[in-house]
């Protein structure tokens, strides 16, 4: 196990849009099968803007976390994670669920334990409101993400196409049922 960060935890606010979405630009593309440039490029340009997080930030369904590491007296994103704290899905039965919509970890923070900490203070702010099932998708060719998500409760129940510009590519449908 890597060193720990001590990184710190909290809610973005509406002045982090855009350090979240440049954060977001450089570390989608490492989680992503070999997709073609162009369509990478198209997916950031639409999907991870600072419109986009800005208008996550304000949305009362939606929270956006994220995690900060400093050094040479600033603060930098080295995590975010977003929750919709009711979403439902179309493949499943599940009442009132909620969806881990995203979770990416600059590459230094693989193997400190912070995925976990960012998951723990997530499962803890949605049983504060009420335990519920929980979904979300990963890649299906992301091994290291499933067996975690496996860790932390969750099934595969299912896959569905997730496009990154005009990508198809395939995702695993995860369900972890009410705590």
């Amino acid at each position: 196990m890597k060193p720990a960060l001590i990184p710190v935890i909290r809610h973005a606010a509406p002045a982090d849009a855009t350090a979240l979405a440049t954060f977001a630009a450089a570390v989608f593309p490492l989680g992503c099968p070999a997709t073609d440039p162009a369509d990478l490029a198209a997916y950031i340009a639409a999907e991870l803007t600072t419109a986009r997080f800005a208008t996550l930030i304000d949305d009362p369904n939606i929270i956006v976390l994220l995690a900060e590491a400093s050094g040479d007296q600033q603060r930098r994103i080295i995590a975010y994670m977003v929750i919709a704290r009711r979403n439902s899905h179309p493949a499943l039965s599940a009442s009132g669920p909620a969806e881990f919509r995203k979770l990416y970890l600059h590459p230094e923070a693989h193997g400190t334990g912070l995925s976990s900490a960012l998951l723990h203070c997530a499962l803890s702010m949605l049983n504060a409101e009420g335990p519920r099932p929980i979904w979300l998708t990963t890649f299906s060719g992301n091994s290291r993400a499933i067996a975690f998500y496996k860790k932390w409760g969750f099934e595969i129940v299912g896959e569905q196409t997730f496009l990154v510009g005009t990508d198809p590519q395939r995702d695993v449908l995860m369900l972890r049922p009410a705590m």
